[in-house]
């Protein structure tokens, strides 16, 4: 608390007589007044005072004396060699193949969903020959075919009545076909 009082006292903000008092009384803030002096006259370029090499020897002694001793890396080889590496490798060598095997799965469902997906896409731009009508009629593939060749209902009946009087006339003759034999067989 003194030295901020004393960093404002030097810049001219808290100017007062006990203050002062305190100062010349007190070893250890005049130590600090003179040390702030110096920075500012240093900071300022004010002063003469030059900290040369042997500033830079000190410095670099008190910071080798500041850090602990550095522990050096291990070296691939003894990494490798370490029982937690060890551990390490033997837990996450099946996670790992699981992974690799999910991976594996899901590129193989995205590429069949992907090539299901074209080939439907494909068909349904593409027409499709068919090869059995709807209307169980025969119909050319060609776009250029003549409408007369085309079968239409009334001459699909007209087909069904001559058949059924050729079934009417087959069935006839059997009957009186039929008689006849009966007759040559009675006969006899």
């Amino acid at each position: 608390m003194q030295k901020e009082l004393l960093s404002a006292y030097m810049d001219g903000e808290q100017v007062s007589n006990e203050f002062t008092a305190t100062l010349c009384r007190d070893g250890e803030l005049q130590q600090s007044w003179a040390n702030f002096h110096t920075i500012r006259s240093v900071i300022r370029e004010e002063s003469a005072v030059f900290l040369g090499s042997d500033f830079t020897a000190k410095m670099d002694a008190l910071i080798d004396a500041e850090t602990p001793l550095q522990i050096s890396q291990p070296t691939p080889d003894e990494v490798e060699t370490s029982p937690f590496m060890q551990k390490l490798k033997a837990m996450f060598a099946p996670l790992t193949q699981v992974a690799v095997a999910a991976g594996v799965c899901l590129v193989a469902v995205l590429g069949v969903q992907t090539f299901n997906a074209s080939q439907t896409e494909k068909s349904a731009d593409t027409p499709v020959l068919q090869t059995l009508p709807f209307n169980n009629g025969v119909q050319q593939v060609s776009y250029n075919a003549p409408s007369k060749d085309v079968i239409t209902n009334e001459q699909i009946e007209q087909k069904n009545k001559r058949m059924g009087a050729m079934l009417q006339n087959y069935e006839l003759q059997r009957r009186l076909h039929a008689d006849g034999v009966n007759l040559g067989q009675h006969q006899k």
